[in-house]
């Protein structure tokens, strides 16, 4: 009799009655009849009956029967319980998730001391270590019946740069010392320029190409070039050049005393800015900016109860905002969001010749196709020649393009920003201030708090803001 796994009470026999668990793994036995005799051989034969052949536990059917344990239902029979398979999966030995970014205090302002800490390690440090996958184990229920487990999967191998596997396969070492990062299922170990000490004209200029981290200060004087990272410096920094592929982050700030001078691919954060030029191609942060002439890509943000813009000059392609602009000397301010020039007849008329070389492009395209047909049917030398002349100006065609197309995007996304620029005031703007917004202007000649300024059309409009 062929039994499949449920919790049905069979039909007691001989007052006795039989039932499983709901996954065919344990069977129970209950003696009903007070007055029956019952043997081992009569409950054993009842299990067979139901369909029980497998895990009988004859020492518990023995003491049922000898304790005469009459109306209580007990376990009799248990199967063997599958085990799955456990997945492969990496114990990494650095953190893989962090928070980068700056840490906002109660007055508003932002604390720089951690931003930018990324983990570090050692050649030949372990990072990883690969545990397989464990395999499963099959099971049998009471009927006798194979329940197959799941098995678990072996995953790849770990993927990215800057390390590699032992023999055993499953560690992992870093080929050399550097920033570690995963992001995306890759680990990547970036060489960084680690200066524990100043950085002076003792120590002279310092170009390097991955990130270059200063413990110290940068004193008067020196440029410091990534070429492709970021810089970090935790100390402060003087009338120094600091230019970086990516971004530039002073955990304090910058007294550039006219002649420092920041470019960044990036962004661009302090605690402060002073006497300072800054070039980013993203966001600039800060919690002062005085005396400096910036300009953004993106966003200028100056932070905190007290984040003040005073006398300088500001450029972001989208917003500026700050707590505090101007001071009640009405030094001059000068803040210029948006674009100055217009945009549009920039981007159309990147568009237009895009279409044309586009054009111009499908004619050599198909000329190619033609001479290629012709010198399927003849050996015409000419055409050969013809041929090779078509191919470089479609080679030169496609490169315009292509460089066409790169400016269209960049246009496109200057002209997104702009269109929606608009400068920030969270507590007052004082005269002496002049606001451009899209090559309109507005010079205030009172104070005012809690504003927002936007171009609306052909002239720039108010709007008074929550007090933050």
């Amino acid at each position: 009799m062929e039994k499949t796994a449920s919790n049905e009470t069979m039909e007691p026999m001989d007052g006795i009655a039989i039932t499983f668990s709901e996954d065919g793994l344990e069977a129970y036995l209950c003696l009903q009849d007070e007055e029956d005799s019952y043997t081992v051989s009569l409950v054993k034969a009842r299990l067979k009956e139901a369909g029980v052949t497998s895990g009988i536990i004859e020492d518990v059917i023995h003491d049922v029967i000898e304790q005469k344990k009459f109306g209580e239902t007990i376990k009799v029979a248990e199967g063997i319980r599958p085990v799955p398979g456990v997945d492969g999966w990496y114990e990494f030995k650095f953190e893989t998730e962090r928070d980068d970014k700056p840490k906002i205090l109660a007055d508003g302002s932002v604390d720089y001391s951690m931003y930018g800490d990324i983990p570090s390690v050692e050649e030949g440090a372990v990072i990883a270590i690969y545990h397989p996958a464990q395999e499963s184990k099959d099971g049998v229920d009471v009927f006798g019946k194979l329940i197959v487990a799941s098995k678990g999967k072996n995953i790849a191998k770990l993927a990215g740069r800057g390390f590699k596997a032992l023999e055993d396969g499953c560690t992992y070492v870093a080929k050399y010392g550097g920033k570690i990062t995963y992001q995306d299922g890759r680990v990547s170990i970036e060489q960084e320029l680690y200066i524990k000490d100043d950085v002076s004209n003792t120590t002279g200029d310092i170009t390097y190409r991955n990130d270059i981290h200063v413990r110290g200060n940068v004193l008067t004087g020196v440029t410091l070039i990534s070429e492709r990272g970021s810089i970090i410096v935790d100390g402060y920094v003087e009338s120094a050049t600091l230019k970086a592929d990516k971004d530039v982050i002073l955990k304090n700030g910058m007294q550039g005393n006219e002649r420092g001078l920041i470019e960044a691919g990036g962004d661009v954060s302090g605690k402060f800015f002073e006497r300072t030029k800054i070039i980013a191609g993203g966001d600039v942060n800060a919690n002062a900016i005085m005396n400096s002439v910036v300009s953004a890509g993106n966003d200028v943000t100056v932070s905190g109860k007290f984040g003040i813009i005073v006398a300088g000059e500001i450029r972001a392609t989208h917003q500026i905002r700050a707590t505090i602009i101007g001071n009640t000397a009405e030094v001059e301010n000068r803040i210029f969001a948006g674009v100055e020039g217009e945009i549009l007849p920039k981007l159309t008329h990147c568009e237009t010749q895009k279409k044309v070389a586009e054009e111009e492009m499908a004619k050599i395209v198909r000329a190619l196709a033609t001479v290629d047909d012709l010198i399927a049917k003849t050996e015409d030398k000419d055409l050969s020649q013809k041929r090779i002349k078509l191919m470089r100006a479609k080679i030169e065609k496609d490169s315009q393009i292509n460089t066409l197309e790169k400016q269209r995007k960049e246009l496109l996304e200057i002209y997104t920003k702009a269109n929606e620029a608009k400068v920030t005031i969270d507590k007052v703007v004082y005269p002496g201030t002049v606001i451009s917004i899209n090559g309109m202007k507005k010079i205030l000649t009172e104070d005012e708090n809690h504003v927002e300024y936007a171009r609306r059309g052909s002239g720039i409009i108010v709007y008074h803001i929550e007090e933050a």
